[in-house]
C-alpha cells in the first residue's frame, strides 16, 4: 500500500472520529439518593484505616460512597442529602456520575457533623421523611441509601414509630426494593467522642450527658415502669442509667425498619461488597443512551499511522536479511 495512502487514510478517519455522531445503545445504569447519618453517635471510631489507624463511621461511610461511585456505569446518577433529628435534607438530586464525579467526591470529602441542625435523632422518622421525598416526579426512578448506626438519642418511644405502610398505595411484586439500609459500625460497645464547636475533641460523653430511656408521650406498658404515676410521672419517678452514652450498631432495629419500609439491609464492613450490594439487579435500569463510537475510526486511524511508520523499517529489515 502506498504510504501516502496511509496517511490520506488515517487522516480521514481522525476527521470522521472527530465529527461522527453519538448513537443510541441499550445500557444498565444506576440512580441512587445517599443519606447520610451525621448524628454524633457517626463520630464514634470503631473502624480501621488501611495503615490499621481508628476511624471515624462518617468517615468509613464517606471514603465507600467514594469508592463505590468509582464502580458505578457511566450514565448513573447519584444525589446526595444528610439525616439528622426526625428529617432528611437533600443537597441535590441526582447528577450523572462521570460528568460530574469531581462534584460528588467534593461534596461527600465536605460532609461533616457539624452540619447538623439538631443534636437529636429519630431513624425512623427520617427515613419515613426520606422516602416520602422520593415519590416526587423527579426523584421517582431513584433508589434510597440511607447510612446510619441505628443509634437514636433520645431513645424512641415504640408507640410513636413511623408507619409505612401508607407509602406504598399501589400493588407491587414482592422483590420490589425502595433502596437499601446500610449498618455501619460496630456491634460492641464504644465510646462516643466529644468535640467543641472548633472540631477538637474535648473527651468523651459520660452517663450524665445523654438520656437513657424515652420520656415523649405515653409508656406501652406502664406496670413495667417502676415509680408510674399517671398524671406527674408516666415515665416513673426513678432515675434511669444505661449505656445510651456509648455506641454500637443497633443491626436488629434497623433490619427490622428495612424490612417495614421494603428496604434491602447491608452491614458496611468491606467497600467492595457494599459496591454489589448497591450493583444488584433489584437497583438495575435499563435504558438507550447516547453512546459516542468516535474510539472506533480513532483505532483504525492509529492502525494505519503505524504501519506508516513500520513500512520503511520493515524494508530496512528485509534487505539487511537479503545482503547477510
Amino acid at each position: 500500500m502506498n504510504r501516502l495512502n496511509l496517511l490520506i487514510g488515517s487522516a480521514c478517519l481522525l476527521l470522521i472520529s472527530i465529527f461522527i455522531p453519538t448513537i443510541k445503545m441499550a445500557s444498565t445504569s444506576y440512580d441512587f439518593v445517599f443519606i447520610v447519618d451525621i448524628t454524633r453517635s457517626m463520630n464514634t471510631q470503631d473502624y480501621t484505616d488501611n495503615n490499621g489507624g481508628a476511624i471515624s463511621r462518617l468517615d468509613k461511610v464517606k471514603q465507600d460512597m467514594i469508592s463505590a461511585i468509582q464502580t458505578l456505569p457511566c450514565g448513573s446518577r447519584v444525589g446526595l442529602g444528610l439525616f439528622t433529628e426526625r428529617s432528611s435534607a437533600l443537597l441535590f438530586s441526582p447528577i450523572e456520575v462521570c460528568s460530574n464525579y469531581s462534584i460528588l467526591e467534593d461534596s461527600i470529602q465536605h460532609i461533616d457533623w457539624r452540619m447538623a441542625w439538631v443534636a437529636d435523632s429519630n431513624i425512623g422518622r427520617g427515613l419515613y421523611n426520606i422516602l416520602k421525598q422520593l415519590k416526587k416526579d423527579f426523584l421517582l426512578s431513584s433508589k434510597l441509601v440511607f447510612f446510619t448506626d441505628g443509634h437514636e438519642s433520645p431513645p424512641v418511644n415504640a408507640r410513636y414509630q413511623a408507619d409505612f405502610a401508607d407509602l406504598t398505595t399501589e400493588k407491587l411484586p414482592a422483590s420490589w426494593r425502595a433502596g437499601l439500609i446500610v449498618g455501619v459500625g460496630n456491634k460492641a460497645l464504644s465510646r462516643i467522642p466529644k468535640y467543641d464547636q472548633d472540631g477538637h475533641q474535648t473527651g468523651f460523653y459520660q452517663v450524665d450527658d445523654v438520656p437513657h430511656a424515652s420520656s415523649f408521650g405515653l409508656p406501652e406498658d406502664p406496670s413495667k415502669i417502676k415509680g408510674y404515676i399517671p398524671r406527674n410521672g408516666p415515665w416513673g419517678t426513678e432515675k434511669i442509667v444505661g449505656t445510651e452514652h456509648m455506641s454500637s450498631l443497633r443491626e436488629e432495629y434497623l433490619m427490622n425498619l428495612a424490612k417495614a419500609a421494603s428496604l434491602n439491609y447491608h452491614r458496611l464492613t468491606d467497600k467492595q461488597l457494599f459496591s454489589e450490594a448497591l450493583q444488584t439487579p433489584a437497583f438495575t435500569q435499563s435504558q438507550q443512551r447516547d453512546t459516542s463510537i468516535s474510539w472506533l475510526p480513532a483505532c483504525l486511524a492509529l492502525l494505519l499511522l503505524s504501519y506508516f511508520y513500520l513500512i520503511p523499517i520493515i524494508g530496512r529489515i528485509t534487505m539487511l536479511n537479503k545482503d547477510n
